[in-house]
């Protein structure tokens, strides 16, 4: 398997690092906005979560996130952050979300 980023993505620019989030069993990285590898005793329960901004031509936009703060606790994670995008004509969309998780298996992703 290549290394190379653009073989594998299709571009050069390089992926933020993902931040891990747990809460008990439950865990999940924290990358760009969207929740990836969401996993519960270790087992992937899901691929991911995101609120993807998309143009009339079905490109994706990658939102400028603001305001982030994380608060990662032994049972609880909650992640809030402001985002907003401008597209090549100008247009704008701007967004806030919340991400809760417990360690009763509970997560919640709300934009």
């Amino acid at each position: 398997m290549t290394a190379d980023a653009f073989q594998l993505y299709g571009t050069h620019a390089v992926e933020a690092a993902p931040v891990r989030l747990s809460a008990g069993a439950l865990s999940a990285d924290f990358v760009n906005g969207n929740l990836r590898t969401i996993r519960h005793g270790g087992t992937e329960v899901l691929r991911a979560i995101a609120y993807i901004v998309r143009d009339r031509d079905w490109g994706t936009y990658e939102p400028v996130l603001t305001d982030l703060v994380i608060d990662q606790r032994v049972d609880a994670f909650s992640v809030s952050y402001a985002a907003h995008c401008t597209g090549p004509d100008g247009s704008k969309l701007g967004f806030r979300a919340t991400i809760k998780g417990s360690a009763s298996g509970e997560l919640f992703f709300d934009v």
